[in-house]
């Protein structure tokens, strides 16, 4: 059976296929060797995949300034072939450092199957919080004002708190991330992984409507907004 893959923004119908549109990225794909990753879309997904990575705050360090392609054999010396490429990180200080998106995908953790089962909780709101910006004619987006060319490039961002912020600390309040189970479906035709408990589900649609403040962004927007520490808000 398929396995999907469900980001924030991203959703694919299996493993191969997300693994296929970021191999996509550096092999064969729009960009060469050490070519920033410009476009905002692909921008944002590499970001949200690497809050997947088990060593993201390590990745991160002081804050992604921006992604790009780079040669493997800059990171290791000796066990890749010459002309093997991935996806680097360029830190707001300058320094660089590769990722696997390939790890971000393939090794499941019980932070990651929460955050996806949390995600997909609240689809349904998110697309009724922009179906109702689109009927008050409120269509814009809320960090510059730029008018969106349809509705999938609006998309709902959580600041204040950050969407990382609002699952660690529900996560918390709930035991930690181990303690929000998920299920895939029971072999139903489901995209992603769903709460198991509904208790758990209650309770997370219960937290997500008294804390949390869902605007409009660009991809481009979305892709740049700082990543503020979960620490930095408190329920």
């Amino acid at each position: 059976m398929a396995i999907p893959v469900v980001l924030p923004s991203f959703a694919w119908s299996s493993k191969k296929a997300a693994l296929d549109e970021f191999r996509s990225l550096h092999t064969g794909g729009p960009y060469g060797v050490y070519d920033r990753i410009a476009d905002a879309r692909h921008d944002l997904m590499l970001r949200e995949v690497l809050d997947l990575h088990p060593d993201a705050a390590e990745k991160i360090g002081p804050g992604v300034d921006h992604f790009f392609v780079g040669k493997t054999s800059d990171g290791d010396k000796f066990n890749v072939r010459p002309d093997a490429t991935g996806i680097w990180i360029k830190r707001v200080d300058g320094s660089e450092v590769d990722f696997s998106y390939r790890t971000c995908i393939n090794d499941n953790t019980a932070e990651s199957d929460a955050k996806e089962g949390l995600r997909i909780a609240i689809d349904d709101l998110r697309r009724a919080y922009r179906a109702q910006r689109i009927a008050a004619g409120t269509f814009v987006s809320d960090v510059s004002g730029a008018s969106f060319a349809s509705r999938e490039d609006a998309y709902v961002i959580h600041d204040n708190p950050s969407w990382g912020q609002l699952t660690y600390h529900f996560a918390q309040s709930e035991g930690g991330w181990d303690k929000v189970l998920v299920h895939s479906g029971g072999g139903g035709v489901q995209i992603g992984s769903h709460l198991m408990d509904q208790g758990v589900l209650d309770r997370w649609l219960a937290f997500y409507s008294k804390h949390a403040s869902p605007a409009l962004a660009t991809p481009t927007e979305a892709a740049s907004r700082p990543r503020p520490a979960l620490s930095a808000w408190t329920p």
